[in-house]
């Protein structure tokens, strides 16, 4: 049986503080189990958050058959499990066992770990991971080059140890990327293209931010930048940094509905969990209706929850700016996300209508932002000449992009 104590921060302001104890068991061959517990102290602090919906604010232990949703967000995903597995495997020369989730929690980077929580041993002062080597934009080929190496099924542990060294376990998502810092020290994730993409995955994800933009959807601060003769990587500032490098605290939709990767879930649901932990309830409602609308525009159909956050005002949690979302040629790909049980194309017009209700929104309201977001993604041609996207690449696009259907 494995047994692993941390001791939990929230880094607010760039203070962390304590806010309790995690104790985690791993039966051999079961799942790992979570025992967590709010220290006094910060049970006593005023507006003290619920650092997962999961986890009230309550004394005494509260058990979890499984990892808080909160710290598998600050975890890696497939891309960064990828690479903490090939260097775990190199070091441990086939011997060791197979990590298990609270192994990749504590191999994250704790500077670019996602949100605002940390990690520590119990009597300790430094954070896991304490390392907080990130490399600048300049470095940018060397990180590309490391994450085709990567992409080519490789054990080059110089590329690994590259891209480690650049916070890349700490990123979620199957795409290649590293975390880099700008002239200012800003973070910003760098998203590189795949050698098996059939089309320029990163100018198209740039082209849709710039519409969502222009449909008054928030979105990151983002860059297109030439990295070699052929390849462009995206820079996307981290918006669970401030300006001067504070943290903010984030959980995903997968968290806020307690649901696990593979579940079914709908927009919906997403919707009651933001009446439930919102801090603007309805302005952030109305916001999710415009991100859907825009959605159903673009064709973008790879919208699971782990493609939606929140991040902790002081009131409760907030829709954190759009991010992973792209439009997909496939004009009959049916969506990973249901709108008011609809997932397909010729059902998503009366899903529309009804997540509308949902949304607390009366149907001039509704009309109106199918108007404003079908003005804005009218204009994507245009926009995709405006990223350099290859006229051929914008043909093939045509299907995807739909304002007329919100009409």
């Amino acid at each position: 049986m494995d047994n692993t104590q941390l001791d939990v921060y929230l880094d607010l302001g760039g203070i962390p503080q304590p806010v309790g104890q995690a104790w985690f068991t791993q039966r051999r061959g079961g799942p790992v189990t979570t025992v967590f517990a709010y220290s006094p102290d910060y049970l006593a602090t005023p507006k003290s958050l619920s650092i997962d919906p999961a986890l009230e604010l309550v004394s005494g232990n509260q058990h979890i058959n499984a990892i808080p949703g909160a710290f598998q967000d600050s975890s890696p995903d497939r891309w960064g499990r990828n690479l903490i597995n090939k260097r775990h495997a190199a070091s441990s020369d086939g011997r060791a066992r197979d990590l298990n989730e609270v192994d990749y929690l504590i191999r994250v980077s704790d500077r670019t770990r996602q949100g605002a929580l940390r990690f520590a041993r119990p009597g300790q002062t430094s954070f896991i991971d304490p390392d907080d080597r990130v490399p600048k934009l300049i470095h940018l080929p060397r990180l590309l080059q490391a994450s085709q190496a990567i992409a080519r099924n490789t054990d080059d542990l110089d590329a690994v140890k590259a891209l480690l060294d650049a916070g890349s376990g700490s990123l979620g998502g199957a795409r290649p990327k590293a975390s880099v810092l700008d002239q200012n020290d800003q973070l910003y994730v760098a998203k590189f293209p795949h050698r098996d993409d059939d089309w320029d995955v990163m100018g198209w994800e740039c082209v849709a931010l710039d519409l969502a933009d222009k449909a008054g959807i928030t979105t990151p601060e983002r860059e297109l930048v030439p990295v070699s003769d052929s390849h462009r990587a995206l820079l996307l500032r981290r918006f669970d940094r401030t300006e001067g490098g504070n943290r903010l605290p984030y959980i995903s939709a997968m968290t806020a509905l307690a649901a696990s990767d593979g579940d079914w879930h709908d927009y919906s649901d997403i919707a009651q969990a933001l009446t439930d932990i919102g801090a603007n309830v309805n302005q952030d409602l109305h916001a999710l209706y415009r991100r859907v609308t825009f959605s159903v525009a673009i064709h973008n159909t790879d919208d699971h929850l782990r493609n939606h956050g929140f991040l902790a005002t002081g009131g409760g949690w907030t829709l954190a700016p759009l991010f992973d979302v792209n439009p997909n040629p496939n004009p009959s790909a049916a969506r990973v996300t249901g709108i008011a049980g609809s997932t397909t194309p010729d059902e998503e017009a009366a899903g529309l209508v009804h997540l509308a209700e949902a949304c607390r929104l009366k149907p001039d309201q509704a009309h109106q932002i199918h108007s404003e977001v079908a003005a804005a993604v009218a204009t994507w041609s245009d926009a995709a000449n405006n990223r350099g996207i290859k006229p051929a690449e914008i043909a093939r696009f045509d299907a995807a992009f739909s304002p007329s259907a919100l009409r």
